[in-house]
């Protein structure tokens, strides 16, 4: 008899480990995923570019909207892919997230950590082309698990390292939250704090607030990496950011839960986090590994690219 609840409890154990290591979920579907409705195009008239001679000038007409350009999963479990809704290590790889609260005594502790993965490629074959696609996978970037080492690329991070320019974050965050990002603030992310470092660490428990966060470093990362460009920036052409600019972005999330609107970014996760991150699993995947939709706002000159 006794030897018989060894048995039970070890295949219940057993499978209770298998629970926590299987992760999984939809795969991303850009028909039904995607929020079409944010594209929002609109004509603004009739636009004039320069060209190289002999042609000299191109006539073409402005269009705006918002086009779905990337999707990112930030992650708790290394490799794994909220894109694919498969892949991943065991939860204990070094690589993989960590989320952990202090106690009162103690609460500058509390932090969490995701991977972070950037899979650009148009969505919307449309008005505007720009050649900006790729992927990055952080589990290969040193600087995304380090934060002293972020700073190879960030070297103003130390300028906004100090309590008066984070506190100064707070009129950000009010901004955001009434859908006005400020540009002039590019230092901070709305509600989730400071976009420095440029890493997977964020000094945040709430877990869906900080993979937001995370969401929108990478972002942020792309653009100093010139991955990616601002094609709202330039009628004739699509320029570089190195330093972004915040409001011609907005996302929302598509795993574990879909969410819509698409916010700004740094939008308080309130507004969006109810039923959104359950234990074990979501509407459409693991708990804890996100995929967010981005959208950047196109505004250019049909005749260019």
């Amino acid at each position: 008899m006794k030897k018989g609840r060894i048995i039970f409890w070890g295949i219940v154990l057993l499978l209770i480990g298998a629970t926590a290591r299987a992760k999984s979920g939809l795969p991303f579907n850009v028909l039904t995923d995607v929020h079409w409705e944010e594209i929002d195009l609109t004509f603004e008239g009739i636009c004039i570019c320069p060209r190289p001679p002999p042609v000299f000038y191109e006539i073409g007409l402005v269009w705006e909207y918002w086009e779905p350009f990337l999707v990112e999963g930030t992650v708790s479990q290394a490799f794994y892919s909220a894109f694919l809704g498969s892949g991943g290590g065991a939860p204990g790889d070094e690589l993989g997230g960590k989320n952990s609260s202090a106690d009162a005594a103690n609460l500058t502790n509390e932090s969490t950590f995701a991977q972070g993965h950037a899979y650009l490629f148009p969505m919307l074959y449309g008005f505007c082309g720009h050649r900006d696609y790729g992927i990055w996978l952080t589990e290969y970037d040193a600087m995304w698990q380090n934060d002293e080492l972020s700073a190879v690329i960030t070297p103003e991070a130390a300028l906004y390292a100090n309590q008066a320019m984070q506190m100064a974050c707070m009129a950000d965050a009010a901004a955001v939250n009434i859908g006005y990002p400020l540009d002039f603030m590019p230092w901070c992310i709305g509600s989730g704090g400071s976009a420095y470092p440029m890493t997977g660490h964020v000094a945040d428990d709430n877990i869906v607030q900080a993979n937001n966060t995370i969401a929108a470093r990478l972002l942020y990362k792309l653009n100093r990496l010139f991955m990616i460009c601002d094609p709202a920036d330039n009628l004739c052409g699509c320029n570089y950011t190195p330093v972004w600019v915040k409001s011609h972005y907005k996302m929302h999330v598509v795993r574990p839960g879909d969410r819509s609107p698409a916010w700004p970014v740094g939008k308080a996760a309130k507004f969006y986090d109810v039923g959104l991150n359950p234990p074990l699993m979501g509407e459409k995947g693991s708990n804890d590994e996100f995929l967010w939709v981005v959208y950047r706002k196109q505004k250019c000159c049909t005749c260019c690219d």
